[in-house]
């Protein structure tokens, strides 16, 4: 997986490019495609399965798979009822996805690599698609200079989704259009098949061209223009970011003639076919505004709503964040075909900073009846069964219930979104200054449901505690506590008053003037908090007790230190299980040459019994390990997971190898032996295809009741995450 997400309002999403494990390396090769063969000397079985996405498969080439894109932060929709979506971001190139009818049909071309990424506006008329993007520079003639950034509209031809080049067009096929050069976003577009309306946002300007020739033709001065809508009667609607007034312009002289300032926070604008005016209300309301008496010389009326008041966060306290129809989560895009049916893209990322916050679109009949849905819910998660069921699984900010009688791909069903930004603004899930949280880790202690997430920054991101009260909350994950830092300085916040904002008076340092440096971070089935140091050996926070409100409360002052064993010089992973005192730690041997490795799990495993009274060594690995190749190079070790007597390793990118049984996704060993006992590959069933695991804790592992190992996976590639049904013959 290569991280670089494009900013966006709202969402303040800043340019990154995150170096994964030495290698800068092309979003267009972020794709593994190997061949899942059979190995008849391994003692396990599986079938590849998936959660999070309406589509698992893959494909040959991005373009020609199916899976929903990660993210939307704009739609448009044709009288057909053909959906065009726009995303800053999609790790498969789907910034510019194109669906109907529930199905997949593909993508604008090329929104993606060499440069460039997708937007938050969108259009289309009867014969074009106008698609905002970013182009950057350092790629040669027909891009930008070096050090620029084209902020730019790009014409697709509706007939086969390939750029439409015209005179003046710029970009290595003539068919973008420069709005601005390194200055900010395009927030808004409109078009019929005359005119393109384009809010150039950070020049305060509304910018007209023909919608033929794309030459200019006028603009118009109006603050922080955003999305923009075009009524039956030819006005044009804007709404003013920042002050969430919407404005109705002339659009042969720019003057304003009404206005609306009765929505809180109107984040998706488009006219039915009654010439109504839709707006998506994405402030607590959660739902869409309607308003007649467009033509009017007055303000328009309400003219009643769509969706429930409240969204995902209506009913009782026990059904908050609870998925069900017509409960919109954060709506980004409508759209109404020519039969009055109505579209709903909801996506999260619109609030939560440097996070997919999971896509939903929905298709209604104007009453209410739901048409189909499509979903493309994770980027950068990885699942974890509830501990007290079976059945339950989360990810980092959702929630879903398994069937394991059902076929691959089937078995999950989205149940809740476990985040409420209105009650917990400073939920470290959403929060700008944690960058990619990483999925979840669940426990069950003393009858209380608690999650931690890390990142994929774990160093320095550490780990974050979340509890659960459904009478007052419903599903929603309440934040609790936090342990994060850099060098000399670590720090954490207790909630103390049950209130789940970070305040000044709840937090201090907690690594007792020692560096606590280091990759590992594990908390056990008991709460505990476990934190392997790269060189200080490793220390261990204890879960005290519960509060009145139900928050944990760890022992800051008097934490338990271990010494490094002497197997490792330095440790990068960690788990311990308390019910059998055992200990299991990755990291490099003290004679490795780690040639600066970054992140990965280290060349050796070790599992130590008696842990916590006098350690003893139950069984050692080594780990397969590229030291040889430079640069790109197969099995490097990013994660590990582990059950029992089992190691399950994950490698980050072996697609190059094209030889699955040489260069697995994931290699099994037993601490037995010492032995790698099978090989695990994306099967079939995903047309065996993944992305990198280039998160810390890539995996997770557990055994259900009927003797199946559940092994969980990273794969941002299709916006999913795999599961893998693994038999294995003791």
């Amino acid at each position: 997986m290569s991280i670089r997400i494009p900013e966006w309002q709202y969402a303040a999403i800043v340019p990154l490019i995150a170096v994964l494990v030495i290698i800068v390396h092309s979003v267009i090769s972020n794709n593994d495609t190997i061949t899942a063969e059979s190995n008849p000397s391994q003692r396990l079985t599986y079938t590849t399965s998936w959660i999070g996405n309406t589509y698992g498969p893959g494909g040959d080439l991005p373009g020609k798979d199916k899976h929903v894109q990660l993210s939307m932060l704009a739609m448009a929709v044709s009288p057909d009822g053909t959906v065009y979506g726009n995303a800053p971001w999609d790790e498969a190139g789907r910034e510019g996805g194109v669906y109907k009818n529930g199905d997949v049909l593909g993508q604008l071309d090329a929104t993606h690599g060499w440069g460039r990424s997708g937007g938050t506006a969108i259009a289309v008329n009867d014969n074009y698609i106008y698609m905002a993007m970013t182009q950057k520079g350092r790629y040669g003639v027909g891009y930008p200079n070096s050090d620029d950034k084209w902020y730019c509209v790009r014409r697709y031809n509706r007939s086969n989704y390939k750029g439409a080049k015209f005179k003046g067009g710029n970009g290595y096929d003539k068919s973008m259009l420069i709005i601005n050069t390194n200055q900010g976003l395009i927030r808004g577009i409109a078009a019929d098949n005359s005119r393109l309306y384009v809010s150039d946002t950070p020049n305060n300007k509304i910018k007209v061209y023909d919608a033929q020739t794309m030459k200019p033709v006028k603009e118009w001065s109006v603050n922080q223009p955003g999305k923009l809508a075009l009524d039956k009667t030819g006005s044009l609607w804007v709404i003013q970011n920042k002050t969430n007034k919407i404005l109705k312009l002339n659009t042969e002289t720019g003057k304003v003639q009404g206005k609306l300032d009765s929505v809180s926070i109107p984040t998706a604008i488009v006219v039915d076919n009654q010439n109504r005016l839709l707006v998506g209300d994405g402030g607590p309301d959660n739902q869409i505004k309607i308003f007649k008496n467009l033509d009017s010389s007055g303000n328009p009326t309400p003219d009643g709503t769509f969706g429930v008041k409240g969204g995902i966060y209506a009913g009782s306290p026990r059904e908050i964040g609870k998925i069900r129809p017509l409960h919109f989560n954060s709506i980004t895009g409508i759209g109404v075909d020519q039969d009055n049916n109505i579209y709903v893209a909801s996506d999260p990322s619109r609030i939560y900073a440097w996070q997919a916050g999971g896509l939903t679109v929905d298709s209604y009949k104007l009453d209410g009846t739901l048409n189909w849905k499509l979903q493309g819910l994770l980027f950068i998660d990885i699942p974890d069964i509830d501990p007290a069921a079976e059945t339950v699984v989360h990810t980092k900010n959702q929630q879903f219930k398994l069937d394991y009688s059902k076929s691959s791909g089937q078995e999950w069903t989205h149940v809740a979104h476990t985040v409420n930004p209105f009650k917990y603004p400073n939920d470290n899930r959403i929060k700008k200054t944690i960058k990619h949280n990483a999925g979840a880790m669940i426990r069950r202690v003393k009858g209380r449901k608690l999650m931690f997430t890390n990142s994929m920054y774990t160093e320095s991101a550490g780990i974050h505690v979340y509890r659960f009260n459904p009478a007052t909350d419903g599903e929603v994950a309440i934040p609790t506590a936090s342990f994060w830092g850099s060098q000399l300085d670590y720090r954490y916040w207790q909630d103390k008053n049950g209130n789940g904002q970070e305040e000044q008076a709840e937090q201090g340092q907690y690594n007792q003037g020692q560096n606590y440096r280091g990759w590992a971070f594990w908390p056990d089935d008991d709460g505990n908090i476990w934190i392997g140091t790269s060189r200080n050996g490793i220390k261990k926070l204890s879960l005290k007790r519960f509060d009145s409100y139900g928050s944990p409360i760890y022992d800051i002052n008097h934490q338990k230190s271990f010494e490094m064993p002497k197997e490792f010089k330095i440790i990068q992973r960690l788990e311990y299980h308390p019910k059998t005192d055992t200990m299991y730690i990755a990291g490099y041997s003290p004679t490795f040459n780690t040639r600066g490795d970054w992140g990965l799990i280290g060349n050796r495993a070790v599992k130590y019994i008696n842990w916590s009274k006098a350690p003893q060594k139950a069984g050692e690995i080594v780990i397969a390990y590229n030291q040889n190749s430079k640069g790109v190079r197969p099995d490097l070790p990013k994660s590990m997971a582990v059950y029992g007597d089992y190691l399950f390793v994950g490698y980050v990118d072996n697609s190059f190898e094209k030889d699955p049984n040489r260069y697995p996704k994931v290699r099994v060993y037993d601490f037995r032996t010492g032995q790698e006992i099978g090989k695990i590959n994306p099967g079939p069933e995903v047309k065996s295809t993944t992305g990198w695991l280039d998160v810390p804790m890539a995996l997770r592992v557990v055994r259900i009741k009927n003797g199946e190992y559940l092994l969980f996976a990273e794969e941002d590639f299709y916006a999913k995450a795999l599961m893998y049904r693994i038999k294995i013959d003791p």
